[in-house]
């Protein structure tokens, strides 16, 4: 079968009668159709191009467009400035509870459906469109409530290195150690008669980075990313490097909009982090993906 042509660009513009009843993905004029299905694919096995100016998200959702932002809808939906063209969502709705009060301001996508909250496909609709957007240094426009959600690609530091190859702990403290400051192996804190003789099959290694820490899980998985599933190396077993942040103060550092100290703590850590993804990969392969499960090129990786 033929691949659908995608659009080259927005060529209509959007309707607010049209838009208003429908999520919408927002982006700026940076971003490319195929950018776009690029990302879904990379996190759905059924999502592509269903036909011309249509891609298929999941099962029953798909975004049509995209479609072009002029001021006066700029202005009427509250959308960013730099708001270029959107992508309509179309997707069952499927709710259920009101927001619990405890959950309140936790997620600005949650708190935008006080009355009922997503689930079913609407919610793994919304986790793609979070992850696409935040990638993308996109928005979100939710129907009903009208909020705009401004995603941050900043606040995606994690990084996961999967490979074919085990490094043991001091080899890989070894690796780390160009990279992070003082990396420690945490084998090395148990007491020799709690450790056991147990062979190793999960282990941890820290390092401090201002006041926070920086630290690398290194164990076997069979939770693969659809990116890393794909590797033919991957079907004979694969051991992921998951190097993460822990903020001093994750009840600031998690904000959707943390104060300055932590954006500034979270970009010294996110260097930090991908230094560390970078010297693992040279090391043992492999592929890199980051939380919301999207392939990162080594070559674009801060050294």
């Amino acid at each position: 079968m033929n691949r659908p042509e995608p659009p080259a660009g927005p060529t209509t513009l959007l309707d607010a009668g049209l838009a208003d009843p429908h999520h919408l993905l927002v982006l700026g004029p940076d971003v490319t159709p195929d950018e776009v299905e690029a990302l879904a694919v990379s996190r759905s096995d059924t999502a592509g191009w269903a036909g011309h100016a249509d891609i298929r998200l999941l099962p029953g959702v798909h975004l049509t467009g995209p479609w072009g932002i002029d001021p006066t809808l700029r202005a009427t939906f509250d959308l960013p400035s730099w708001a270029d063209h959107a992508y309509l969502v179309q997707c069952p709705v499927v709710r259920t509870h009101p927001l619990p009060p405890a959950l309140a301001g936790v997620d600005p996508i949650l708190d935008a459906f006080p009355d009922g909250v997503p689930t079913g496909v609407e919610q793994e609709a919304l986790d793609h469109l979070r992850a696409i957007a935040r990638r993308l240094g996109g928005a979100l426009r939710i129907a009903g409530s009208g909020a705009v959600v401004t995603l941050d690609p900043e606040s995606a530091t994690d990084l996961t290195v999967h490979a074919p190859i085990w490094l043991d702990p001091d080899a890989c403290v070894s690796v780390l150690r160009p990279a992070l400051p003082d990396p420690r192996n945490l084998l090395d804190e148990i007491p020799p008669d709690a450790a056991g003789d147990e062979p190793i099959e999960v282990y941890g290694v820290a390092s401090g980075v201002g006041d926070d820490v920086v630290d690398v899980t290194v164990a076997g998985t069979a939770h693969l990313p659809l990116a890393v599933r794909l590797e033919p190396w991957a079907r004979r077993g694969v051991i992921a490097y998951e190097v993460r942040w822990r903020p001093a103060r994750p009840d600031l550092a998690f904000l959707a909009r943390p104060p300055l100290g932590q954006r500034r703590a979270r970009a010294g850590a996110a260097l930090a982090i991908e230094r560390a993804a970078a010297a693992l990969h040279g090391a043992v392969g492999g592929t890199i993906v980051d939380d919301d499960g999207f392939l990162v090129d080594p070559a674009h990786l801060r050294r």
